[in-house]
C-alpha cells in the first residue's frame, strides 16, 4: 500500500468520517442525516478493518509501504513520538512533521554509533 495514501486517509479521513457520525447522532431525524450517516459509516468500517489489518502486520514486523518519493518498498512502523513512518533504503526516514504533522517528510539516516 502507498505511504501517503494510508497516511492521509487515516489522520484526516479517519477524523473526518468519526466527525460526521458524530455529529449526524445530534442532526434532526430525516432521509439526509440517516444517508450521511449510512455512508459515513460504510466508509469508515473497511477503513478500520484495514488498519487492524495492517496492525497485525506491524506487530508481526512484517508491514511494508511504498515510498511517496520513490515507490520502492520498505517496512513500516510506528511510534508515539514520530507517529507514522517508514525506512526507505534510497530516501532514508519518511514520516510526518509540521505541527499537525499533516507534511510528509523525509530524513537521511545517520549513524551516531562510533567504531572503537
Amino acid at each position: 500500500m502507498p505511504f501517503r495514501l494510508w497516511y492521509y486517509l487515516a489522520k484526516v479521513g479517519g477524523f473526518i468520517l468519526v466527525a460526521i457520525i458524530f455529529a449526524t447522532f445530534f442532526a434532526p431525524r430525516g432521509s439526509t442525516r440517516e444517508g450521511v450517516h449510512f455512508i459515513a459509516t460504510c466508509l469508515l468500517v473497511p477503513l478500520c478493518l484495514t488498519g487492524a489489518v495492517m496492525g497485525v502486520l506491524l506487530a508481526l514486523g512484517k508491514l511494508r509501504m511504498r515510498c511517496p518519493f520513490c515507490g520502492k518498498s520498505g517496512p513500516a512502523g510506528g511510534s508515539k513520538q514520530e507517529g507514522m513512518w517508514m525506512v526507505c533504503e534510497t530516501c532514508g526516514f519518511v514520516h510526518g512533521s509540521g505541527p499537525l504533522r499533516l507534511k510528509i517528510i523525509r530524513e537521511e539516516i545517520t549513524d551516531d554509533e562510533e567504531e572503537d
